[in-house]
């Protein structure tokens, strides 16, 4: 069974629910940043998406 998402802007708006791969996609097509956050029932609360294994997806930033 795949794991159900859930993601919160940093304006509080909160979206879901989203499969691994759907998350991934928002990711990558950059509707989300690092500054926002996911979570999952399974959780206590809500967790950075920079802080989080999906941060791998993020775009490179250039230096």
């Amino acid at each position: 069974m795949d794991r159900v998402w859930y993601y919160m802007l940093q304006d509080r708006s909160k979206y879901g629910p989203y499969t691994d791969e759907e998350l991934v996609s928002l990711v990558r097509q950059e509707i989300l940043t690092d500054r926002d956050y996911i979570w999952m029932p399974a959780m206590k609360g809500w967790l950075r998406l920079g802080n989080s294994i999906y941060a791998f997806y993020l775009p490179a930033k250039a230096e």
